[in-house]
């Protein structure tokens, strides 16, 4: 009897796969963001820290997972929370929370943003990643959340005004809420890798311009791309990003070495007009 109970908890467990009920509960806070140059801008995030954090998180659940995902205002203004074609929890009012439990159907990159006062909040950092694997899926994946920062707007919506468009001007560019050589530490988006095993990498434009990432030694095949179909199976070393798309890329690394990559709006590898304090990172690949 205690060899069936066995082989059948086996066979639920096989068919069911490693599915989980994970409970989540994202802040929305203020706070300071460090930029290079001594530079502080007031900025906003989800997270679930209780302590700020310079990016909103990157999420990464599995399929067959049921999240349940509550979403705190500590703000003092209010906020929207959506995930793009997955979840609309309606306006959350400074100081309440709302909840919901999102069954993980299908893999695939999403968005997170509060998408009111657009592109305001978004710009200030309420946006974010959420990547949902197969269960079966053991690449390694790295994660860059792009996006830039213009001071000036930051300090005219501090004080209650809408800059204009016209006069976006960013000098500030972070992966994950980092600058170069910041973003070394940060394992995330650090990428390291072995000849011969494939690594992806996942890249979502979180900011207002268009950026463009150029890799040297090697060449990127794009597994997906929100922006069009047209791209998919095409292999690069330069690869534009819209805002508010992400693709997905693929690489086998035939080399070992050290190889830069950076963004190809040459401004953009530069923090507060210093060059290399923007979007600059290495590869790492061992033997």
């Amino acid at each position: 009897m205690k060899r069936f109970v066995l082989l059948f908890l086996f066979i639920v467990c096989y068919f069911h796969g490693f599915s989980a009920t994970v409970d989540v509960r994202l802040i929305i806070s203020n706070g300071q963001l460090n930029l290079p140059g001594g530079i502080q801008v007031d900025a906003k995030t989800f997270s679930e820290s209780t302590t700020f954090q310079k990016s909103s998180d990157i999420l990464i659940w599995q399929t067959g997972d049921e999240i349940n995902l509550r979403v705190v205002n500590f703000d003092t203004a209010p906020h929207r929370f959506v995930i793009e074609t997955l979840a609309d929890y309606g306006i959350i009012p400074a100081g309440d929370s709302v909840e919901q439990t999102i069954t993980l159907s299908s893999t695939g990159v999403f968005r997170y943003s509060d998408p009111t006062n657009f592109p305001f909040n978004q710009y200030l950092g309420l946006n974010g990643v959420i990547h949902v694997k197969s269960m079966t899926d053991v690449t390694p994946y790295f994660y860059w959340d792009i996006r830039e920062v213009d001071s000036s707007w930051n300090n005219s919506l501090s004080l209650g005004a809408n800059p204009s468009l016209s006069d976006y001007d960013p000098t500030f560019f972070l992966i994950n809420g980092n600058s170069n050589p910041n973003i070394d530490q940060d394992q995330l988006a650090k990428v390291t890798g072995t000849v011969g095993n494939e690594f992806k990498i996942i890249l979502v434009n979180n900011g207002v311009s268009i950026h463009s990432m150029h890799f040297h030694g090697f060449h990127l095949l794009i597994e997906q791309d929100s922006k069009s179909n047209l791209n998919l199976g095409r292999i690069k070393d330069t690869f534009p990003l819209y805002p508010k798309e992400f693709i997905v890329l693929s690489c086998i690394p035939d080399k070992e070495g050290e190889y830069p990559v950076h963004d190809h709006n040459l401004v953009a590898v530069t923090g507060n007009l210093t060059y290399a304090n923007g979007m600059f990172t290495t590869m790492i690949i061992s033997p």
